[in-house]
């Protein structure tokens, strides 16, 4: 019974020991940022400048972006149909700034949470909105495969824009 015992803790620890072991690669975190940073900056650019061909290049081709209505859940053919749609119309004038960015990167620097907080005055001058993106690096660019835009109204404000939907 011994014998088997000590058999079986060998076995575990060879086994152990020759599991494959993973290599951390460091992330340059503030290079990655400024890279986010980047491309968030050109997608907010393009936007602006209802620059369709560049907004496409920015997504991945499995990209999905979710609007402010629940009904919007769009892949990436139909965001960018959309976009062309509404960029169309010449009396849409499309500017804000952002308030506020936030970006969180992964441990293994292949991906990010981008959080943006702003004014859109075509939409509302009253309420702001916070859009959520995830980035992911594809070959060494960083690309969008996620866009979600959501209307936040101050909390203070919440019990008036029930009484206004009754």
């Amino acid at each position: 019974m011994k014998k088997i015992i000590c058999v079986f803790a060998i076995a575990v620890i060879l086994i152990a020991a020759c599991q494959p072991k993973t290599k951390i690669v460091p992330v340059d975190t503030e290079v990655a940022k400024a890279s986010i940073t980047a491309l968030l900056d050109k997608y907010n650019t393009a936007f602006k400048a209802k620059d369709t061909n560049t907004l496409i290049a920015l997504l991945t081709s499995d990209a999905l972006a979710c609007g402010t209505d629940p009904s919007e859940f769009w892949n990436k053919k139909q965001i960018t149909d959309g976009w062309t749609q509404a960029f169309a119309d010449t009396s849409l004038k499309i500017n804000y700034s952002i308030d506020k960015r936030e970006i969180r990167l992964a441990l293994d620097g292949n991906s990010a949470l981008v959080v943006e907080q702003y004014i859109m005055s075509a939409l509302s001058s009253k309420i702001p909105i916070r859009s959520i993106y995830h980035t992911v690096k594809v070959d060494e660019n960083w690309m969008l495969d996620f866009i979600s835009w959501n209307f936040i109204p101050k909390n203070e404000d919440i019990s008036r824009l029930n009484k206004a939907l009754e």
